[in-house]
């Protein structure tokens, strides 16, 4: 059995598994490209210092220029030659271009150090990129130092590779992650079947159970009203209070297996949606629990807009009112007001029961809406509580589309809070 609980969860763990890939994914393809960009600029570097050293050699043997004119002119290749301390300019190979004039007016940035490289990042005035790599060696004749050589090449073809491999890398890493994905999702469902298929076994279990218990407790209540009927017989007063216990007793399981049942079933059965008056069934419903409230020695306060409709089950709603105003009713000491408030905010239909109980802590508002579960269980036990009531008016609520929950109602109390779609979904 696959429910919309579980396909939720599913949804929620392939979401958590893409994110997971998808980080591992963009680290490999960021460590790649950084790894290939260092091992080729680290190549360079290396490759420009020796070539530096052999065209220093050349210029002591012939005073060969280092750099070609076709070179110079493309701006592939340039050179600035200049005695040891800097002093003077024996050769300047930068050319008269418009990457030259910039590498001039760069100079504060080139490389300081012998046998040390460095990448110049340089923009025109006009926004015209260069991206130069430089280096400096000395120039060696016989023992004597004669001068310094710079020499800077020009890697704007190895921006342009690297931008292109990185758009590979970014393709291949999409469709890796779309991948990824499709494999988290397939894994999301293996991790969640052993669970669902134990979820549907609890639920058919629980119906099954739930079924067999109808009847053996419909004789129980019919023996027991008959008890009660009975006015032949001659039952002392401890007789007649346990027949009375008998008949409570009945009436408390008889309404946990009708809400079993309904808890068992509700992933399977439909909501019949069809046009309800809320105003008139919150109004139809606070009637009927005003006389339990006022025998209670509570007031039931109504605030209920007009003219408010909405696309749902009509005895669904009418049994989620019922289920909070009965859960308010028993949280809430005597002498205090419960307030029933219906209003349409935009495109949904808002319910609100107060109370002015002693409210709910933040611990027990995470749990309140699990099957069982009770907020002070002796007490809940003394007013008839099974702990079911907010998790059928959840299953409600989520059939038809909508939203519940907790908040604190100042000074004190409990407000339970539904926010339900106009529309059916």
């Amino acid at each position: 059995m696959w429910n919309k609980p579980f396909e939720k969860l599913r949804r929620r763990m392939t979401c958590l598994y893409a994110a997971i890939f998808g980080a591992l994914i963009l680290v490999i393809v960021a460590a790649a490209y950084t790894f290939i960009w260092w091992e080729i600029l680290a190549h360079e570097k290396e490759n420009l210092v020796a070539q530096i050293y052999h065209e220093g050699e050349e210029w002591v043997e012939s005073e060969e220029a280092p750099c070609s004119e076709a070179a110079i002119r493309s701006g592939k290749m340039l050179a600035y030659f200049v005695n040891a301390d800097g002093s003077k300019v024996i050769l300047n190979q930068l050319g008269t271009g418009e990457a030259g004039q910039e590498l001039m007016s760069h100079k504060d940035d080139w490389p300081k150090k012998l046998n040390t490289s460095r990448l110049l990042r340089m923009q025109s005035a006009n926004g015209a990129r260069y991206r130069y790599l430089a280096a400096v060696a000395p120039v060696i004749d016989g023992d004597k130092q004669i001068g310094r050589l710079y020499m800077f090449k020009n890697m704007q073809f190895y921006y342009h590779a690297a931008y292109k491999t990185l758009f590979m890398l970014l393709c291949m890493a999409l469709i890796l992650y779309f991948a990824a994905c499709y494999f988290g999702y397939w894994l999301a469902e293996r991790n969640i079947r052993p669970i669902s298929n134990m979820y549907a076994k609890q639920q058919q279990f629980t119906a099954d159970a739930s079924h067999e218990m109808r009847t053996p407790l419909a004789v129980m209540k019919l023996a027991v009203q008959g008890l009660q009927e009975d006015e032949d017989s001659r039952l002392s007063d401890f007789a007649k209070e346990s027949v009375n216990m008998l008949q409570s007793e009945s009436e408390r399981l008889s309404r946990l297996t009708e809400n079993l049942m309904t808890l068992a079933d509700e992933d399977i059965l439909p909501v019949y949606t069809a046009q309800v008056d809320i105003t008139a069934l919150c109004k139809k419903v606070a009637s009927q629990m005003s006389l339990l409230t006022a025998e209670k020695k509570r007031q039931l306060k109504q605030e209920i807009q007009d003219n408010l409709v909405m696309q749902g089950d009509e005895m669904a709603l009418s049994r989620l009112l019922i289920i909070l105003l009965d859960n308010a009713m028993k949280y809430s000491p005597e002498q205090t007001q419960i307030t029933l408030r219906a209003a349409k905010v935009k495109t949904h239909l808002v319910l609100e029961v107060r109370d002015e109980g002693f409210g709910i802590s933040d611990e027990d508002k995470q749990k309140i809406f699990d099957r069982f579960f009770r907020v002070e269980k002796a007490r809940s036990r003394s007013h008839g509580g099974l702990g079911l009531g907010l998790s059928l008016a959840l299953a409600i609520v989520r059939q038809h589309g909508g939203s519940i929950k907790v908040l604190d109602n100042k000074p004190r109390g409990t407000v339970m809070y539904v926010k339900l779609p106009t529309a059916a979904k």
